[in-house]
């Protein structure tokens, strides 16, 4: 029985399996959640990517579409693509980008971060918000970036949760900080520092890389950026 299995297994392992790869009911809930807890971390993001209104754009790791929607607000003459392996989350993120799908605008389609369905030099922003902890390649996924951006094209990738978090806590990271980034790396999600993911950048050949920190918000937002 699903209830008994969920049941077994957990609500905080439910969730942690849900948002690797969100399925079913609780996979659909866990989008509607996620839209609601990051947009003001994929508005901030968004912003240091640049968009221009001819850009086109990537999203990787999609999720409900949030992301996608608001890049292609930026990129209102351009085009955007959203990627996700969850089947459940392209389903949410063509419903919620429905009417841009049917102009051409926007694509959202199933694959992986380590083998883009896209051909190379392909566009002008790459984006990854809140997904890197569990690219199961980050070097293979950062190549893989790399190689579908235009000569000149930013990427730029942003996590709610890092090394960054402030030295002067607020409440939220007093109450869950600590306790739930131990756990989270127990679970294998990889918690970095803004140098390190810059560092993992300069490595798959980026230039002009640096990161932006705001410490005090959730668990430490961080956004490291790099040019082709």
């Amino acid at each position: 029985m699903p209830g008994a299995n969920a049941v077994t297994r957990g609500p905080y392992r439910l969730l942690q399996e849900n948002f690797r790869r969100p399925a079913g009911a609780p996979g659909a809930l866990v989008g509607h959640l996620m839209t609601v807890q990051h947009r003001g971390l994929t508005r901030w993001s968004t912003e240091h990517l640049d968009v221009r209104r001819s850009h086109h754009v990537l999203d990787l790791g999609c999720g409900s579409g949030m992301a996608v929607e608001l890049l292609a607000r930026r990129a209102g003459s351009g085009f955007v693509a959203g990627l996700d392996y969850s089947p459940t989350m392209v389903r949410q993120a063509v419903r919620r980008n429905a009417d841009a799908v049917g102009r051409g605008q926007v694509a959202i389609r199933r694959g992986d971060v380590g083998q883009l369905p896209y051909e190379d030099n392909t566009f002008d922003r790459v984006s990854a918000i809140e997904t890197f902890y569990f690219w199961p390649d980050p070097a293979r996924g950062l190549a893989e970036a790399y190689r579908v951006l235009k000569p000149g094209g930013r990427l730029a990738v942003t996590l709610e949760m890092s090394r960054e978090a402030s030295a002067v806590p607020t409440l939220t990271q007093l109450l869950f900080g600590r306790r739930f980034t131990e756990r989270s790396e127990r679970d294998g999600l990889r918690i970095l520092s803004g140098a390190e993911l810059v560092a993992m950048l300069d490595v798959a050949g980026f230039k002009d890389t640096r990161f932006v920190a705001e410490p005090r918000r959730s668990l430490g937002w961080v956004c490291a950026l790099g040019s082709k």
